[in-house]
């Protein structure tokens, strides 16, 4: 059922109002009142059946609690626990009371990402830029020029060995077999964890031949129990079938196999290779990113399955960007790794390393902003929750991709309305010079709230 308005309790008649109590120039109250509510309802009612089930959440809580989890990289439980003890992230969720009791449990955060999907959740970027665009933070102009680049966004799961990948589906098999009252001639257990850490131990010392015999028993181990489990079971459910299946495919593939199985519970993860000194292997999928060339503004952020080539993702993540902004991409700066692209369309495609004759100035400077990028993949990944995807299937790729750009661009803007820096109120900053700033720098030092903690700002 669509969500209903707002029930006020009535104890909220002696209780201060927000207004009474916070900061007015604090930068979370700002941001809540710039921000389009009214549009971000519109475009998520759709989501809703009219009157079917319990009435949703309101959807500017909903649309709050995952902006502040991906701006300030909070897991779900973690941004429910912390917003009943901070009234500002109260305030940005649209209460006006102090609340004592969690809005909504942890899993509902979950349960309404995979309602809405990837494709609706880029409304939250795409209103990101629409803010900083209104409140003149980001120039329209700066959305025609782009840096584009790939990443890995890495899943949740551990290093995939052999060994490690036989023994979990050892233990997979049996517990779906003790489930389903399956009885097992033997579960394999003991002497399959045993030989698990005799293959790792054997291949610290540089002993394959013996490796290679302990993951011969384990391949073993695996054949008999789903045999077993294959002749006994009675009615082989869907779930069943699907760990037969994987398990199967995981005994049976070999080193140099192509699209292999590295993960029992995550069977679309790829082994990517990005050059990187510190990690060969990263294991995820593809997230193709890009940002303003001049300010670093991200305007898409979207999965690439099944690991392409970078040149190949380079048009749907241009038509991206121009969905997201609403202005079409007239350059696009990228590496070399673009070369052989492909792209047809009007977008003049600028690769780095490319020497040319008489290229202006402003040019040439543009092309050298093109690394730029990379430090912006960083903090996506150290701050905004993209180091790590914990979010289930290709579905929650793609959520976690678009989700952390727009935590990115939300943390951005904050920045700029706790007032540069300075402690000053952005109506003043704009009518000062550059010079001026920075002798107010130098020599006023304010200290603004942020989180609870007071903070010196200069």
């Amino acid at each position: 059922m669509k969500p209903k308005s707002q029930r006020r309790d009535e104890f909220e008649l002696f209780q201060a109002h927000f207004d009474q109590l916070l900061n007015p120039d604090h930068e979370l109250i700002l941001l809540a009142n710039q921000i389009d509510w009214p549009g971000l309802d519109a475009a998520f009612a759709d989501c809703y059946q009219p009157d079917i089930g319990a009435p949703g959440k309101a959807i500017r809580l909903m649309v709050g609690l995952q902006y502040l989890k991906y701006t300030f990289d909070r897991s779900d439980e973690s941004v429910v626990a912390h917003w009943v003890e901070n009234p500002y992230w109260q305030y940005f969720c649209g209460y006006t009371h102090m609340q004592h009791d969690c809005p909504i449990h942890p899993t509902s955060m979950t349960k309404w990402r995979n309602r809405v999907g990837a494709e609706r959740l880029e409304k939250l970027l795409a209103e990101t830029i629409s803010l900083a665009v209104r409140e003149k933070h980001l120039p329209k102009q700066d959305l025609a020029r782009v840096t584009v680049d790939t990443t890995v966004q890495e899943k949740n799961i551990t290093p995939p060995t052999d060994s490690k990948l036989l023994y979990r589906c050892i233990e997979k098999l049996v517990d779906a077999a003790k489930n389903r009252d399956i009885p097992l001639r033997q579960s394999y257990i003991r002497v399959g964890k045993k030989a698990a850490i005799m293959a790792g131990r054997y291949a610290h010392a540089k002993q394959f031949r013996r490796m290679r015999g302990r993951l011969r028993k384990l391949r073993t181990y695996v054949g008999r129990l789903i045999r077993d489990i294959r002749r006994k079971a009675t009615d082989i459910d869907d779930a069943l079938g699907v760990l037969l299946d994987r398990a199967g495919r995981i005994r049976n593939q070999k080193p140099k196999d192509k699209k292999k199985l590295y993960s029992l519970h995550e069977p679309e993860v790829q082994c990517i290779s990005k050059g990187k000194a510190h990690k060969r292997y990263e294991f995820g999928q593809k997230v193709s990113v890009a940002t303003t060339n001049r300010s670093n503004w991200f305007v898409a952020s979207l999965l690439c399955e099944n690991n392409p080539y970078d040149g190949h993702t380079l048009t749907e993540t241009l038509e991206t960007v121009s969905r997201v902004t609403g202005v079409a991409v007239t350059d696009a700066y990228v590496d070399k790794g673009y070369r052989g692209h492909g792209h047809l369309g009007e977008t003049a495609v600028h690769i780095a390393g490319q020497r040319k004759k008489n290229i202006p100035r402003s040019e040439r400077k543009r092309r050298r902003r093109r690394s730029a990028i990379e430090p912006k993949i960083g903090h996506l990944k150290s701050d905004h929750r993209m180091r790590r995807c914990f979010l289930a299937g290709l579905d929650g790729d793609a959520i976690n991709a678009v989700l952390s750009a727009a935590g990115s661009n939300l943390r951005k803007l904050l920045g700029l309305l706790r007032g540069n820096g300075r402690g000053l109120p952005c109506a003043l900053i704009e009518l000062l010079t550059r010079p001026q700033l920075q002798l107010i720098c130098r020599i006023r030092r304010v200290f603004r709230p942020s989180g609870g903690v007071f903070v010196p700002v200069c």
